[in-house]
């Protein structure tokens, strides 16, 4: 007796289902090709108008811009001192300086004037004092005080202004010392 089987002929493989699996990795594949190409052109783009404004920056940088002449550089300066001193007339505390002079002026001196220098330490005082000694009491205690130094009295003068108003009129100049 022949048998007359063969194994290897019979399919033992579902070529249907391999061919799906086939076509859908394939369709897959394309999907990920298409809108990989549609990110490169998208880049390419974008790297190109990126370029294109590097080198308008670089040409814009590498223009020689005019050069600035003496002048103009002075006048600058001139400008920026100016602002700077108005910056720092703005900070000083007036508030603050008043208080320093009425602290140490005595009862019996009336101040009329109080005026700073070129350098705002230095001061010019002007007043008025029932007799000379209320004055030089004053200077005493502005050369007492650690706020004062180079305490001169400029000038003094008798008043009469009746028989009974009688008084004296200074000018102090002094330098106030900062803390």
């Amino acid at each position: 007796m022949r048998y007359r089987i063969n194994l290897a002929t019979r399919t033992y493989l579902d070529h249907h289902l391999v061919n799906r699996v086939a076509y859908s990795s394939i369709a897959l594949l394309v999907v990920v090709l298409v809108w990989n190409i549609s990110r490169v052109v998208t880049l390419s783009n974008e790297n190109g108008r990126l370029e294109t404004e590097i080198s308008a920056i670089q040409r814009k940088n590498n223009a020689k811009s005019p050069a600035v002449t003496e002048t103009e550089t002075n006048l600058q300066k001139k400008q920026i001192r100016f602002f700077n001193e108005i910056i720092s007339r703005k900070s000083f505390s007036w508030l603050n300086q008043l208080d320093v002079f009425e602290n140490v002026t005595p009862v019996g001196i009336s101040l009329s004037s109080l005026a700073p220098g070129k350098n705002r330490l230095e001061w010019k005082i002007e007043g008025h004092a029932k007799s000379f000694k209320a004055v030089r009491q004053y200077l005493e205690q502005l050369e007492a005080s650690d706020r004062f130094s180079n305490v001169l009295l400029l000038s003094h003068q008798e008043m009469a202004a009746d028989d009974k108003v009688r008084g004296v009129k200074f000018s102090i100049s002094c330098t106030v010392v900062e803390r």
